[in-house]
Formats: structure tokens, sequence, C-alpha cells
């Protein structure tokens, strides 16, 4: 038998036949992906990224993106700080801002950023070593070159690590510890922030190394030196000499985001397009005789305005599928609202709407006790704009600095929006008691509230790219605390098994089949075979809230799977009930999950049962959690398995004593 096998095998027809699949099998598989992409990601989107990639590496896109441009001509110092009366950050000498306890003004933060070390992500203290320290990873050690054309710069490299962690000094978030520090102490340090300002322009050549990879980037350092301009207009270190120079490096810097804008427009569509387009109106509004201002001022507030009604949906919910990112996004309507009202325009009726929209989706799902929000869907810790000391997970300052930003009633207690220009308390909070059910169908969310609980639960279809295979996922919250939670994101660039983790399905409280994530992951941040919602329903019983959303989701092993979660939330009681079926899954091994909270094991109880009505026992599994971006922690985590297409799950609170 061996022989005859080993003749087979040997035989020229066979074995050529066997090559040509070998060969032909990787080609089979880059067309499905292509096909995979086109369906999901649209012509558009393939047709621009298959173009600048011809561009990137032919070379050419450089011929666009000048190393060694011409000098422009710059208005007066005078003439500038004139105009930056626009800018929402009044003078150091002009702006009041009292001085609370709430607050915790404190010289700690500053004085460790003047000594060069600083909180990455609000999570992670680097000590840098020195001021011109601004090409090197901070974990990996790795060099960036800061000669090489910014085209050339990898933003992906396993050798190199996550570039964001090379970016976020970049930024210049963190001069705002300084400005405030400076405010509320009567020191002055502008010296030290111009001279941060001078490193930067000194080390990063004009569109070369690793802060010239992202327009995103290079619009927030853009706005936050102007912050800076503005808030120390009147130091005697900011003279003509020093701002002839700043000039050159913001122009030519907001011209490489202009040049590039249709990467974010088309290809990347996120919170990226709306800080670019935003940058772009308040340049060309600030500086009106600068080459090419009035046509970056006209479509930087026509794409702004156009990204917010296509990123914001009506029901106030963000296409991102992210809480941090829809935070992102409040910051940034704070800063373009009172930009524009300073600048006597103001943008078209569905910013406002969307603005508030955001207010009530957002308000909605947070924890009322600590500010803090679920850790629902990318988290990369961003906090453009950071003027309290609250908690990075505590949303509190920012909601309030856009709910005053856009007039509505509201009781002022932290200093965001005071540094936008309103200041003070306006009047005690008047809004309504919130709805206790809510539906928000648009972006696929809904959510109970009650005295002492919350509940989020996700149930969406998706037209715009998701994020994290997380479809049918549940947070829960009691007393403050997130007894059932999100495990975050820890990094985006980190290895193969913490993108999987993180991103899939195992790290939410969801099912998985034989082992599948709900989507089949594709490269970088993209998801193949996207789930969609069927429906999303809620309905109010005597005794308790119910909310229902069903999904079509696993297109990658079959066409017609669907998974249906059910909740019941007792109105009496702390006590919740799920139920998970199936529908064309062919009796595939499913795997429940639930991630606890570190509190849920003295204060609940959790029992599922299969659809035979028998009791599993969970297999406790090593995870991961992360609150905050570059850092992670083990969680264990629960298993369930069954071939039966139903899981019950029951949760209640333990008898207290």
């Amino acid at each position: 038998m061996g022989k005859i096998l080993f003749s087979i095998i040997k035989c020229p027809c066979l074995k050529s036949a066997y090559l040509c699949i070998s060969f032909f099998n990787p080609v089979l598989k880059k067309i499905r992906l292509l096909f995979a992409l086109l369906r999901n990601m649209g012509i558009r989107y393939i047709l621009f990224r298959m173009g600048h990639e011809f561009l990137r590496r032919t070379g050419m896109l450089i011929f666009f993106f000048p190393v060694k441009p011409e000098k422009v001509k710059a208005p007066s110092l005078k003439k500038a700080l004139s105009s930056l009366q626009k800018w929402p950050w009044e003078s150091r000498d002009s702006i009041q801002i009292p001085v609370r306890t709430v607050l915790d003004v404190s010289g700690d933060d500053a004085e460790e950023i003047m000594q060069f070390r600083l909180r990455l992500f609000s999570s992670t203290l680097h000590q840098y070593s020195g001021r011109d320290d601004w090409h090197r990873h901070p974990e990996t050690g790795y060099l960036y070159d800061s000669k090489l054309h910014w085209t050339k710069i990898p933003d992906l490299s396993p050798e190199a690590g996550d570039i964001k962690f090379v970016w976020e000094r970049a930024r210049f978030v963190h001069i705002q510890a300084i400005m405030r520090y400076d405010l509320h102490s009567g020191l002055d340090h502008s010296a030290w922030v111009f001279e941060e300002i001078d490193s930067f322009i000194r080390e990063n050549p004009i569109n070369c190394g690793p802060h010239y990879r992202c327009s995103q980037e290079i619009s927030l350092r853009v706005m936050n030196w102007l912050g800076a301009i503005s808030f120390y207009r009147n130091s005697p270190v900011l003279n003509e000499e020093r701002w002839l120079v700043i000039w050159q490096y913001l122009y030519w810097q907001v011209h490489h985001v202009r040049q590039n804008i249709h990467f974010s427009r088309i290809s990347v569509r996120n919170n990226h397009a709306i800080t670019e387009t935003l940058m772009l109106y308040i340049f060309g509004t600030i500086f009106p005789d600068a080459p090419q201002a009035s046509e970056w001022k006209n479509s930087g507030k026509k794409w702004f305005e156009e990204e917010i009604a296509y990123q914001i949906y009506p029901d106030g919910s963000y296409l991102q599928f992210s809480m941090n990112y829809h935070r992102v996004v409040v910051q940034l309507l704070t800063l373009g609202i009172r930009f524009a009202e300073k600048a006597g325009e103001r943008f078209s009726r569905v910013v406002y709407d969307r603005a508030g929209a955001s207010l009530n989706f957002l308000r909605f799902f947070q924890d009322e006790h600590s500010g803090w929000l679920p850790n629902y869907g990318a988290n990369d810790g961003a906090l453009f704009f950071r003027f309290s000391s609250a908690h990075l997970r505590d949303y509190r300052p920012q909601l309030e600095a856009l709910e005053l930003a856009l007039g509505k009633k509201g009781k002022a207690e932290y200093e965001d929006g005071m540094w936008f220009g309103k200041s003070g308390v306006i009047s005690e909070n008047t809004m309504s008691e919130p709805l206790k059910v809510q539906l928000f169908p648009s972006g696929g969310y809904a959510g109970i509230r009650q005295s002492d609980s919350l509940l989020f639960f996700r149930c969406g279809s998706h037209r715009d790219r998701p994020s994290q295979a997380d479809n049918l996922h549940m947070d829960l919250w009691y007393g403050g605390k997130n007894i059932l939670r999100d495990s975050g994101s820890y990094k985006y660039n980190g290895s193969a098994e913490d993108v999987r983790f993180f991103f899939g399905t195992e790290s939410h409280n969801a099912v998985m089949l034989d082992g599948a994530d709900q989507m089949l992951k594709g490269p970088r941040f993209v998801w193949l075979h996207w789930s969609q919602a069927l429906s999303l329903e809620s309905r109010e019983e005597e005794d308790a809230f119910v909310l229902s959303g069903e999904i079509s989701a696993f297109g990658q092993l079959a066409d017609d799977i669907t998974q249906k979660r059910t909740i019941r939330v007792n109105k009496n009681q702390p006590e919740w009930e799920v139920k998970d079926t199936f529908s064309g899954d062919s009796g595939r091994v499913k795997t429940l999950l639930w991630h606890p909270g570190p509190d849920f094991h003295t204060d609940f109880l959790l029992e599922v049962r299969d659809g035979n009505g028998h009791v599993l026992e969970p297999e406790i599994r090593q995870g991961w959690y992360s609150a905050l971006y570059g850092q992670k922690e083990p969680a264990d985590y629960w298993a369930f398995t069954s071939s039966t297409s139903l899981f019950s799950s029951r949760i209640i609170r333990r008898p207290q004593p």
C-alpha cells in the first residue's frame, strides 16, 4: 500500500497539479480579500488607496511635500497676535478662572513635564533624555530617521514598535499643563514652552521624519502652538525673530495637511478628518493673507460641516463606535463652535444639532458616580485639550465644556469650559430626568438606567468600518462599579495575539462560534464580513425592562448565521437575565464569554444554562484588561461552552448582611 501511495505522489501530472494549486492558492486568497474589501469598503476607497499607494511607492508623492520649501511672507507679530484674538484661549493676563478645590491645581505635573517626564496617553510615565529627544521610541528604543522623507517612514514596524508612542509628545498637549499652572500660580514659564517649540522645529525638518507621517498629529500640533502663542502673547520671549521661524513651520505644516486631506476624508474618514478640516478652517480664518488661506478656510469649513453631518449619526452616536473617540469629537466641536463664535461666524445648523445629540448620547451612558463611560471601542487615551485634573476616563469636564459652548443651562464645575471662554456658574442644572430606557437606532445602541444601575447594550449595523468585533456586547454597572466590562484596547500595533484578543470578540461579553470572531480580521484596522443588526427593540413589562437585538454575523463561516440577545432587567431588585439564541449555526460549538470586574465576585452570582436546561460550569481563562492605552493587567474571564443553540444567563446580587 505504501508503494502505491508513493507512486501516486511521484506521478508527474499530480505533481504539476499540486505545484499549480500551490502557486495559485495565495493569488486566490488575495483576490478573495480584494472582493471582501470591495464589498465592505467600497470602490471609492479601493481606487483611492491603490492610487495613493502607487504614488507613495514610486516616490511621486514626494513632489507634493517639499523638504526645503520656499519662504512664505509672514504677517508681523503684532498683526498675528491681533488676529489670534479669535482663538478661544485668552492671554494669561486676561483670562479669569477661579481656583476651586475640585480643580486640584498642582505644580507637580508641570514640574515633571519641565524635567521631560511625560505621562504618555495619561498612563505611562516616560523619562526623555532631554529636550531634543523627539525620535527615540520610549518602549523599544528604536531611533527614527529625522532626515528621511515622511513617505518612507513606516507607521507599522515590529522593529520600531507602536509609532503612537513617538507621536505623543509632539502633539504638544503637555504644554497645557504648564499654561494652566502659570495661570493659577502667577509664575511664567513661557520661555520653557517656546524653547520646546524651537526644539521641535530644529530637530524636525519640514516633511521629514515620523512627526509628518500623520496629518492629524500635525493638525493638533498646529492648534496647540496657536493656543500657546495666544496665551503667552504678552511674553517678552515671544519676539519678532522667533515668530518668523515659527510662522514658516506653521504654514508648511498646514500646507502638508491640505495636500493630504483626501487621505483622511476618503481612506480614513473618522476623527482624523474632523481634526484636519477644522484646523484648515481655523488657520485660514486667523491668517487670511497667507497664500491659499481663503481656499483653506472655505474648504475646511465646508468639509468640517460635512464630516460632522456624516460621522455623528442623527441619534448622537458616532461612526467610530468608540466612547473615547466620540469625546475627541466633543472637544473638537467645543473648539470649533467657540472659535466660529469669536470670529463672528456660524456653522450650518447640523453641527449644533449633532453636538447636542452627542451630549444626550454620552450623558445617558455615563456613570453618575464616577463620570466614567463604558470602556467601549478603540481607546488610545486621546485627550486633545486637558484643563482639569480629572481622571482620563472621567468625561464630565469635556461634556460640560461643550454644554457651555452650546449655551445650555448647566452648573460649571470644571475648568475646561472656562478656558474656552465660558466662565462662571450660569445656573443650577435644569435638565429633565433622563428616560430610563433609550434606543439609539442609527448607531445601534440601547441602555437602561435605574437609580443604582446602568446597562449598556450594542446591537448595530455597520455602514462604516467597525473597529472591534463586539456586536451584542453588554456592559453592566452597579453602584458606580463596572461589574461586567469591556476589556479595552491596549495597543493598536501590539503583537498579533494582543490585537486578536483586544479587538476581537474574545475580550467582550459576547459569543464566539468554533473559536471564531463575529467577523473576519483583515489587514491593519480592517474587518471583513461585517456583522449587521436585524432588529433592536425595547419594551416595558410590569416588573421589568426588556431589550432585544438580533444580528447576522460569522459570515466567514456561513451566510445565514444569526444571533439574538434578549436582556431582562428587574425593576425591583438587582437581577438581570440574558438569553442568547442562534439559528443557522449547524450545531457549531459556541462559547459564551463574561468578563467580570474585580467587584463582581464578592457582590454578585452568575448562573448559565444551555438549551437543554443544564447548568454549565465555567472554564476560567486568563485574559487581560486595559483601562488605559499601553497598559494591561491579567484578568480572568469565564467561558461557557455548548453545542446547543441557547444560553440563559442569570446575574443576581448576593444577599447582603
